[in-house]
């Protein structure tokens, strides 16, 4: 499961919805204090709030009902369709936001062997069309959780989980309308790059 991406800098996520997607987005109140984020980390996200469209900064997990040391920051997509209820129902329904990224990283089962130790090979990931990459999410609060869904060909020989990708054109679809078309993402291109062993160790 995904659980660590990078966010540009305030600035250039700024001038990407607003300049290049012509979104009428409100001026941002905060500062950002971390590009790699990972679960419990704050990060913005893009949601539609009070008749405004804002970004809002939101900590990466909701409270477990289980253990709330541990956060659940991924949301299935198909949990949403199931007939019995589950935590993300409201969200999906009515509270649902993007993920404005560089880029997100995936971990995959092969192992390498450095220094008399294993690690994990790990992957960054981007939209190879856009400047930015866009993760559809949900929200509740001051938490939110990243959407995933069935691999694609491009992330299937990595990990059997991705995170529900979106197209510019797609913003509208996920925020306001119904988003079952948004699930397969057979179709999505990913620009893969696999990680120096140096920068794995984490």
């Amino acid at each position: 499961m995904c659980n660590h991406f990078k966010l540009p800098s305030l600035i250039t996520i700024q001038n990407y919805l607003k300049n290049d997607l012509n979104l009428p987005l409100i001026e941002p109140d905060f500062e950002l204090t971390t590009q790699d984020v990972f679960p419990k980390t704050t990060a913005p996200v893009l949601l539609f709030k009070n008749h405004e469209l804002l970004l809002q900064p939101k900590s990466w997990g909701y409270s477990s009902p289980i253990n709330s040391n541990k956060p659940i920051f991924n949301a299935r997509i198909e949990r949403f369709y199931q007939a019995a209820p589950s935590m993300w129902d409201k969200s999906f329904a009515r509270q649902r936001c993007i993920i404005v990224a560089e880029e997100f990283f995936e971990t995959s089962k092969d192992i390498y062997r450095l220094k008399n130790k294993n690690y994990h090979e790990k992957y960054a990931f981007r939209d190879p069309e856009y400047p930015l990459t866009l993760i559809a999410g949900i929200y509740d609060k001051d938490k939110f959780a990243m959407v995933t869904t069935a691999p694609n060909s491009y992330m299937m020989p990595i990990h059997n989980r991705m995170p529900l990708v979106l197209k510019p054109t797609e913003i509208r679809q996920w925020l306001f309308q119904n988003f079952t078309s948004l699930k397969n993402r057979e179709n999505f291109d990913l620009d893969i790059k696999k990680l120096p062993h140096q920068n794995n160790l984490a």
